[in-house]
């Protein structure tokens, strides 16, 4: 049924895992380092405690809003599955592992397979596939920043 796309990106940060987890999980604070939101629909749920089949509220900024399903939620694995079924439908992950470039550090990947119908949107050449790369992108940056100001401190 329609197509697969898969887009991916990843950041060099110099902290260990844990602490990029961390600062990764403490949604509460986004809204102090970046313009993403990612909010737990059960408030009474702090994002350690997410598992399979809590629901998120989940805001990338430019009109990308949207309510997906958390799939996974480990020490180093934070996944989440957004869906308009059949016609688009996007299972996004961020893996956190020791670096192989930097001792002490961590490589984040940030990556998604999207199917379905509409899936194609999410090709190269689309705008929307440049636009959703230049969100992640930015996103990186910003925890890159926020992680090292305060690894540093």
């Amino acid at each position: 049924m329609g197509q697969s796309q898969s887009l991916s990106t990843q950041v060099e940060i110099q902290a260990s895992p844990d602490t990029v987890r961390s600062v990764f999980m403490d949604f509460s604070r986004y809204n102090q380092w970046t313009n993403w939101s990612i909010v737990p629909t059960d408030s009474g749920k702090q994002p350690a405690d997410l598992k399979p089949n809590d629901y998120l509220k989940v805001d990338i900024g430019g009109g990308m809003a949207f309510q997906p399903l958390v799939v996974e939620n480990t020490s180093d694995t934070f996944q989440w599955l957004g869906s308009l079924p059949v016609l688009f439908s996007g299972k996004h992950e961020f893996h956190f592992s020791p670096s192989n470039e930097h001792p002490g550090g961590t490589r984040v990947v940030q990556l998604e397979n999207f199917t379905g119908l509409l899936a194609f949107l999410m090709s190269p050449g689309w705008s929307m596939r440049q636009s959703t790369l230049d969100k992640w992108d930015a996103f990186f940056v910003d925890l890159k920043k926020e992680v090292e100001k305060s690894s540093t401190s």
